[in-house]
Parts: C-alpha cells; structure tokens; sequence
C-alpha cells in the first residue's frame, strides 16, 4: 500500500504540467486565431505620391486588403515598390496601424537631364543616374541634354552605365552644382565630349566653357555673378576655363 501511495504521489506533478501545457497551447492558439480574424487589411493609405496615383502604389506594393496586418513584410513590400515604379526614389516607410490600416510613405524622384543610350534611344535620368524612363519623340520641356556621352541600354530604375564613365561623372557633377542657382532651368545641353573643356548651353543666348571639373564651385559661383551683370539682350560665349585665376571672358555674339 505504501508503495502504491508513493507511485501515486510521483504522478501527480506529471499531470499538473500536462494541464498547463493545454492551457498554454489553448491562448497560443486563442491568439492565432484572434489574430488571424481581427487584425485584417481593410485600409491601405499612400503619402508622398504626385506622379504615381495612390492605385498605383498600393497595386505594386503587393499589399491587398484582407492580408493580415501584422504579417505585412515592410522589406518586401518596399522592394516590390521600387522595382514596378522607377519615379519613387525611396519608400521612407511602411506603418501598422491597429486594428486594419497600412500607411505607404514614398518620396519620388524627378529627372535631373536626358542622355542618349549607344541604341540611338533617349532616357530620362535623375540626379543619381538612376533611368526613370525612355522618351519617345521630342524631350519633354525644360529637360537639358547631355552631349558626348552614351550609355548602354538600361532598364528602367537601375543606375545608368556610361561607355564614357568619366564624361558621365563630369555632366552629373555640373548639374549638381548648378541645382539651386537658378541657372538649370535655363540650361538646354551639357557637352562632355571633352571633360576638360565643358560647354554648357544657357537658353540659345550664352555658349558657357567650364574648362574641367577642377574649381567647379568656384566657377559656378563666377558665373552667377557674370549672368546678373549681363542685360537681357545680349547673347554670346562666357570663357570661364581660366576662372581659377580670377580671369573670365565674354564674346558677345555675332
């Protein structure tokens, strides 16, 4: 009897943990489940988009209502974003929001110039030489040119290749350094056949020589001042590829 009574009490433990291991597995399972009703895509928003419409966005995403919330993949979402739409520059984030919202925060991008591929086709490219889209026919206005350089062909939203990378790392350097100037909306062409003697096409009025890289900052600086002293009638060439020694020169036309 005594044996019987101890075997008895050594299993009393044994049944103890098997209860609370139902009782775990019956909330895990409450969770889940609770999870899997309650916590369902019903609103997907977009923020950032003026190119893009917001069907757009939420289309390329691969986000659908009834997904569940909580097992939205933000990397994945982001990636499925960047590779369907080439004028989004960054998706900046991806919000949960309880019970049933998603919000798709993106920023665009915007071409910075045009550039001729070695197929004889034209593309739009931004500022980071990303190739947002192939023109067909005239380019669109206020778009300047690169001359002197061809890249291969790209697909749209990956990063142009130059057959002539140092001319395409000169055209790319001007651009950032006339953005904000005032000058690049006036600029229709940028010639880099020569990256040491950069031509710079203001409107059809000023033929504009840069010289090389070299001072850059300094020279776009020099030609700002040049440009306000200049009345509006006149047209001609700017030589600035001795600016560094504080000489520039300007040929009226004709």
């Amino acid at each position: 009897m005594a044996g019987r009574k101890k075997q008895a009490k050594n299993r009393r433990p044994s049944s103890g943990v098997a209860v609370r291991l139902i009782i775990m597995l019956a909330v895990v399972a409450a969770i889940v489940f609770g999870v899997a009703i309650f916590f369902k895509v019903t609103t997907i928003e977009v923020q950032g988009n003026t190119l893009y419409s917001a069907e757009d966005v939420i289309a390329a995403s691969g986000i659908e209502p009834g997904d569940n919330l909580l097992l939205v993949n933000k990397a994945t979402t982001a990636g499925n974003i960047l590779a369907a739409l080439p004028y989004v520059e960054e998706v900046r984030g991806i919000v949960r929001s309880l019970p049933d919202t998603v919000v798709i925060q993106i920023q665009e991008s915007e071409a910075s110039f045009a550039v001729q591929t070695d197929v004889n086709t034209t593309w739009l490219v931004n500022s980071r030489g990303k190739a947002l889209e192939k023109v067909e026919g005239e380019l669109p206005e206020g778009q300047p040119q690169i001359l002197g350089v061809s890249v291969k062909a790209p697909a749209a939203g990956m990063t142009v290749t130059a057959v002539e990378q140092s001319r395409l790392g000169a055209a790319l350097a001007v651009l950032s350094g006339l953005d904000g100037t005032g000058i690049l909306e006036h600029v229709a062409s940028i010639n880099v056949e020569k990256d040491y003697d950069i031509i710079v096409q203001y409107d059809d009025r000023y033929t504009i020589r840069l010289g090389g890289t070299d001072d850059l900052a300094y020279k776009i600086q020099y030609l700002t001042s040049i440009l306000a002293e200049l009345s509006d009638f006149q047209a001609g060439t700017i030589d600035l590829t001795d600016a560094a020694n504080k000489k520039a020169t300007f040929q009226p036309a004709g």
